[in-house]
C-alpha cells in the first residue's frame, strides 16, 4: 500500500456538515474501541478482526453508529489497534511512552474508507469528484492523475486545523505494472541526485501523513 501525493477538496457547505458529524462519530467510535480494550473480557476482544465481530451489537445498542459505513467503521477500529501497535514497537525501542488516550474532537479530524464506499469520477481535467457513501459527492482539485494501473484501496478525507479538506488515496500497484529499474552502469552521476531516506523511524498514519511519534500518546 502506498499513499498518492493529497488532493484539494471542495465540499459543499451541506456535504462538509455531512463530514464533519460522521467525523465525530468515527472519534466516538475510536474512544469506544479503547474503552472495550480496557474493560472487556480479553477473550472477545485484543485484535481489530475480533473488535469487529462486536460492531453489530455496537449498532444495536448505539443506533447512531448505523448512521456511518460499515467498512469505514471497521477501518476505525482497525485504526486503534495500528496506533497499539505503533505504540508497543515504540516501547521495544526503549521510548518512554505512555498509552493511548481518547481523542477530543480537535484530535480526530479524519477517516477512510476501505476497500469498498468510495467512487472516483469525472477525472477527465483538472477538477475530479469522489463519491463517499452515505455522505455524498466532493470535489477534487485532480492535479496529479492516478496511474490506470494502480487500484485505489483506501480512502482518507482529512480536515486541517485551517478548515481545508483534503483527501488521500491508498493505492496498490501490482509490480509487474512498474518500469523496470534502469542498469547501474547506465546512469549518468553528473545528471543524477542522491536522496537520504532516512524515514525508517517514522510512522506512516491511517490519514496519509508521515510522523516521528504516535500522535495520541499520553505520557504517564
Amino acid at each position: 500500500m502506498e499513499y498518492s501525493h493529497r488532493y484539494h477538496a471542495y465540499p459543499t457547505q451541506e456535504v462538509a456538515g455531512e463530514l464533519d458529524y460522521h467525523i465525530d462519530i468515527h472519534r466516538q467510535a475510536y474512544n469506544y474501541t479503547l474503552y472495550e480494550y480496557d474493560n472487556v473480557d480479553a477473550d472477545n476482544i485484543g485484535s481489530a478482526y475480533k473488535h469487529h465481530s462486536r460492531l453489530p451489537d455496537w449498532k444495536d445498542e448505539f443506533p447512531v453508529f448505523s448512521g456511518v459505513n460499515s467498512k469505514a467503521l471497521q477501518r476505525t477500529v482497525t485504526r486503534f489497534y495500528h496506533n497499539l501497535d505503533g505504540l508497543s514497537e515504540q516501547k521495544q525501542n526503549g521510548r518512554k511512552v505512555g498509552k493511548l488516550t481518547w481523542k477530543s474532537p480537535r484530535e480526530f479530524q479524519s477517516i477512510t474508507y476501505s476497500q469498498s464506499g468510495f467512487e472516483l469520477k469525472n477525472t477527465s481535467g483538472r477538477r475530479a469528484t469522489l463519491w463517499l457513501s452515505k455522505i455524498g459527492d466532493i470535489k477534487l482539485r485532480y492535479h496529479r492523475e492516478i496511474p490506470d494501473e494502480a487500484a485505489i484501496k483506501e480512502v482518507t478525507i482529512k480536515k486541517e486545523t485551517t478548515g481545508e479538506w483534503f483527501v488521500s488515496f491508498g493505492l496498490e500497484t501490482d509490480e509487474a505494472d512498474l518500469p523496470e529499474k534502469p542498469d547501474v552502469d547506465s546512469l549518468n552521476t553528473y545528471n543524477s541526485v542522491g536522496v537520504d531516506l532516512g524515514i525508517l523511524n517514522y510512522i506512516h498514519t491511517s490519514d496519509g501523513t508521515t510522523v516521528d511519534s504516535v500522535d495520541h500518546i499520553g505520557f504517564e
